[in-house]
């Protein structure tokens, strides 16, 4: 998608942000699991080795990535992020709280900032300690949601990241 658009477009068409995580590979018996939990089970206790593992990948390891899609975001909206279906982005993952966190994004700052709603295992920005209160994100954070992490991009810069590595394969449709 990214190699046919321009960055513009491809902001308009992703929004001003993504977040962008590892694949997980997830057995039948461990995705019925999550969704039981993601229902009414207990939240796990975070592991700070696991989100440093999969910091560690996010930062080295840029091929095969998931890019979360998240709902268009206008001038000072909000997005949940939780285990429960009504968030807008659902992490079916035991570490994470029903209703975990929010994104929220301002258009006339261009900044997007992050704040926990006192989950259970906190909310992380490049793996200090939890986060309080609300705080700014930067283009390139690592946002650990328990032990789920992504990787906070603007919309141009993943395009970027995108039209990179599509370079390195090959060229793209021309227009």
């Amino acid at each position: 998608m990214a190699r046919s658009m321009s960055a513009s477009a491809f902001r308009q068409q992703l929004g001003p942000l993504a977040l962008v995580q590892r694949p997980r590979k997830t057995s039948p018996e461990t995705a019925a699991r999550l969704q039981a939990s993601a229902d009414d089970g207990p939240t796990s206790l975070v592991q700070p080795g696991v989100i440093l593992a999969r910091m560690v990948l996010l930062a080295i390891e840029t091929e095969d990535l998931d890019v979360a899609i998240l709902p268009p975001m206008g001038s000072a909206d909000e997005l949940l992020v939780g285990r429960q279906p009504d968030c807008d982005l659902v992490i079916d993952h035991d570490s994470v709280s029903h209703r975990h966190a929010a994104l929220r994004w301002d258009e006339s700052t261009h900044r997007c900032s992050l704040k926990d709603f006192g989950s259970t295992n906190g909310t992380f920005v490049n793996i200090v300690t939890p986060i309080t209160g609300e705080v700014v994100l930067s283009d390139g954070d690592i946002v650990s949601f328990g032990n789920v992490a992504f990787l906070f991009l603007l919309a141009e810069t993943l395009h970027a990241k995108l039209m990179q590595a599509a370079g390195s394969i090959g060229p793209g449709p021309r227009k």
